[in-house]
């Protein structure tokens, strides 16, 4: 098999993948989403999916959840020298925060992502401690989308399943005589554990089409090679290599099929709405037109002619109105779900006040888990920079103290937010009521300006095949 193979869990998830991304940006009105009628020429079509405006209520749901993760700064506790590092984690002047922050925002949009911890391509001992530090020759983080990790394999050592190999397709800019113009292309990061030690090779497709290993190294601190690959995968509720389901997956959907059912709604409203007038009995001159409104007057002879407007009646339309109703409502639960433990919707306010919020809520899993997956990358990091990496701490907020709002409410709140009828306040202010807010947030205006930190800040460095 050639380096460009694909895991079969990989090639069956990519198109939910694809559908999030989607999504979330809104680019909806396609073929595959919203299907032509028939006949249907392709202006027709464009014309047909170009009323209607998509509601994004999957986008505005993961920017509110995003904000509740970070609504309370991460509890951190790290060595000097690691902090030092973390201020600029990814060699590209990204901070640990703002990596933590793409983290979730990957593991919300499509539910996995990966982080490698990586070298420098020179040797390090071939400076002096200074000149290292100044040239930034240290470990480094750099985070893959999860269409970017297209092939890996566990191995059983010592009675454990340990990760064996990890295929990353990378995207680069290779220049031409044309100094404004590159030639984008592929190539393929394999990490390897070859004969108990992590390798690290690179693979570039040759003009044959053939694949070449252009770069092979074996890893080390100080003379200590690696057992392991450096390499973190994120998931919603583990850190394993198996691939798990989109948290906003059943979200998107509906929030497509809202969209198909808008469309329908325009392109019946487009030909429906305005009355169209009829005249029968009148042959009229063949080049004659005739002409509406209150300073035009029709002339017909023929007793029997008969004039008018054709109106639509009928329950078609809104049947389409019900149905969108009913999405919506439907995506305002979905969204409040995330937040909330299923078993407790079903329960009285009252029970649900005794109980803690969040419990097994999706929320609260991909909370956990990337802080777990930060604070094992970070003892790669550690290891590779001779840093004591023993009880490091990294810890996203996982109390959402939501028990004092009925589901039934907090539906309503996210539904509001999905459509743009209701700000973010609602929630600040329901949150400040049920005493999530920090010290440090002391005013609305300190909270939107959280929410706008927790928007993706860390582009990957590597764009999807």
């Amino acid at each position: 098999m050639a380096v460009n193979a694909k895991h079969p869990e990989y090639s069956k998830n990519l198109t939910k993948w694809q559908l999030m991304r989607d999504a979330l940006a809104g680019e909806v009105a396609k073929e595959k989403y919203v299907p032509k009628l028939s006949d249907q020429e392709a202006e027709e079509y464009s014309a047909y999916v170009g009323r209607a405006e998509f509601y994004n209520a999957t986008a505005r749901t993961q920017v509110a959840l995003t904000g509740l993760l970070f609504a309370k700064p991460p509890k951190v506790e790290l060595p000097e020298a690691l902090k030092t590092i973390g201020e600029n984690i990814s060699l590209d002047d990204d901070s640990l925060e703002a990596l933590a922050k793409n983290i979730a925002d990957e593991c919300l949009s499509v539910g996995r992502c990966g982080v490698l911890v990586d070298l420098p391509s020179v040797e390090k001992s071939d400076y002096s401690k200074l000149e290292a530090e100044r040239l930034n020759l240290r470990a480094y983080a750099t985070l893959y989308k999860a269409e970017n990790i297209i092939n890996w394999k566990t191995t059983k050592i010592n009675g454990s399943n340990v990760t064996s190999l990890v295929v990353l397709a990378e995207t680069y800019a290779e220049p031409t005589q044309d100094e404004f113009v590159d030639n984008i292309k592929t190539r393929y990061r394999v990490l390897d554990l070859h004969e108990g030690y992590y390798r690290q090779r690179v693979f570039s497709e040759t003009k044959a089409g053939n694949f070449e290993v252009v770069s092979e190294i074996y890893p080390s601190a100080n003379g200590q090679k690696l057992g392991y690959l450096p390499f973190t995968f994120f998931n919603v509720n583990d850190l394993k290599t198996a691939v798990e389901k989109p948290p906003l997956l059943d979200l998107a959907k509906i929030n497509i099929s809202h969209f198909r059912s808008e469309v329908d709604l325009e392109h019946g409203t487009h030909f429906t709405a305005l009355p169209t007038p009829y005249v029968t009995g009148y042959q009229g001159e063949s080049s004659e037109k005739l002409k509406i409104g209150s300073t035009a007057v029709w002339v017909i002879n023929d007793p029997s002619a008969k004039v008018g407007f054709l109106e639509f009646s009928g329950a078609g339309l809104s049947t389409l109105e019900n149905r969108i109703a009913v999405k919506e409502k439907r995506m305002s639960i979905l969204g409040a779900r995330l937040l909330l433990d299923e078993k407790k919707t079903a329960e009285a306010t009252e029970t649900l006040q005794m109980r803690k919020s969040g419990e097994n809520a999706v929320l609260t899993s991909v909370a956990s888990t990337i802080s777990e997956g930060i604070v094992s990358f970070l003892k790669d990091i550690a290891f590779f920079e001779n840093i004591a990496g023993e009880n490091l701490i990294y810890e996203i907020n996982t109390d959402y103290n939501l028990t004092m709002i009925e589901p039934q409410l907090l539906a309503q709140i996210i539904a509001g937010i999905q459509s743009g009828d209701i700000p973010n306040e609602v929630l600040y202010d329901a949150l400040l009521k049920g005493e999530l807010m920090p010290k440090t947030i002391q005013s609305y205006e300190d909270y939107q300006a959280k929410l706008e930190q927790a928007a993706p800040q860390v582009t990957p460095s590597d764009e999807a095949i």
